[in-house]
């Protein structure tokens, strides 16, 4: 039979596809409802590639390009273990967008999701936090695909210093503020690869003058940003 003389293929109706739409609707709202109550009854024990060297993050601090540590320490804060560090431009003096503070909750145990991280921090720093919205960047590293992020930003002013503070969930194909994202990315990790993704909330704190303007200090902040998510993708999550 000749190309001109074959049957077309049956198209789905409108019903068809319809029915589909709403099959897919129920199967996540069924699962969400298990992400937020932190059970996972059908994936318990899948494993967490990377595990190990997230995990790490808390006794060492991050390896960032371009940048040294000149501090480290875990601090609890609500009912969870971060890593706080500071960094320096090797050979900077004091001066303003030298240097900035680092604080990494990384995922501890292989049950764990991301939670209420930007919560607790804003009641932990007593913030108080103006002019928030969204920067996205993209993170590239060599020989693999650009890693897009997308963050929230924002002046957070305490009684003693204001920061511009840029944060984020970092798992080793994106970054997204919002747990959701992570969500979502973890249910296609399991479908495909039968593991979780691993992750670890970021929050950049740049130190400003007091009650300043964000804005100008975009530029420096999330290029500190890049280097961040570029460390924990040659590092933390290398393959």
């Amino acid at each position: 039979m000749s190309d001109a003389t074959q049957p077309m293929p049956k198209q789905r109706s409108v019903v068809q596809w319809g029915l589909i739409a709403v099959l897919a609707t129920l199967v996540a709202i069924a699962a969400v409802p298990s992400y937020l109550n932190g059970q996972w009854p059908w994936s318990a024990d899948l494993p967490v590639p990377h595990i190990q060297a997230v995990r790490s993050l808390i006794d060492t601090p991050l390896e960032i390009p371009g940048w040294e540590a000149t501090f480290h320490q875990e601090v609890n804060i609500g009912r969870n273990r971060w890593s706080l560090a500071e960094y320096r431009r090797p050979g900077s003096t004091d001066a303003e967008d030298e240097s900035f503070a680092l604080l990494l909750r990384p995922q501890m145990g292989t049950d764990q999701q991301p939670e209420v991280e930007w919560v607790d921090l804003r009641g932990a720093q007593s913030w108080q936090v103006a002019d928030r919205h969204t920067v996205r960047f993209t993170a590239t590293v060599d020989g693999r695909s650009p890693v897009p992020v997308t963050t929230r930003y924002f002046r957070g002013v305490d009684e003693r210093n204001t920061f511009a503070v840029m944060q984020w969930y970092a798992w080793p194909s994106r970054g997204h503020f919002a747990p959701g994202k992570w969500f979502w990315a973890d249910q296609a990790q399991q479908w495909q690869q039968r593991q979780h993704m691993p992750w670890v909330a970021v929050s950049v704190l740049l130190p400003i003058e007091p009650v300043g303007n964000i804005r100008p200090h975009t530029e420096t902040i999330t290029a500190i940003a890049q280097s961040v998510q570029r460390g924990l993708l040659t590092s933390t999550f290398a393959e």
